[in-house]
């Protein structure tokens, strides 16, 4: 089948569904799924979509604020590493400048 058969298809499944979905959509979704996919890198994802310039690709990996988010949420609620100073501070600075005093 052909891409402008295939797309004709799409048209008509879209105007009974009332959607405005394209072809390019699902590229589009594809696209993004595959760069936030650890196990391709970058450059895979490139070749596949048959990008020339990696920076177009790298459109694919904006963070979605859901994600972010999460991560946050996580940041968050991991236990916080007590501050470690060299040996080389005097201990009175330290406190003399971090305390709550």
């Amino acid at each position: 089948m052909s891409y402008w058969a295939t797309r004709r298809i799409f048209q008509r499944v879209g105007e009974q569904l009332g959607t405005n979905w394209t072809l390019h959509d699902l590229r589009h979704t594809a696209a993004t799924r595959m760069a936030r996919d650890p196990a391709l890198t970058l450059v895979e994802v490139q070749t596949i979509l048959r990008h020339a310039h990696l920076s177009t690709t790298a459109l694919y990996t904006a963070v979605r604020l859901d994600d972010l988010l999460g991560q946050l949420a996580e940041h968050y609620q991991r236990t916080a590493e007590p501050a470690r100073w060299s040996v080389t501070y005097d201990a009175d600075d330290i406190a003399a400048v971090f305390s709550d005093r």
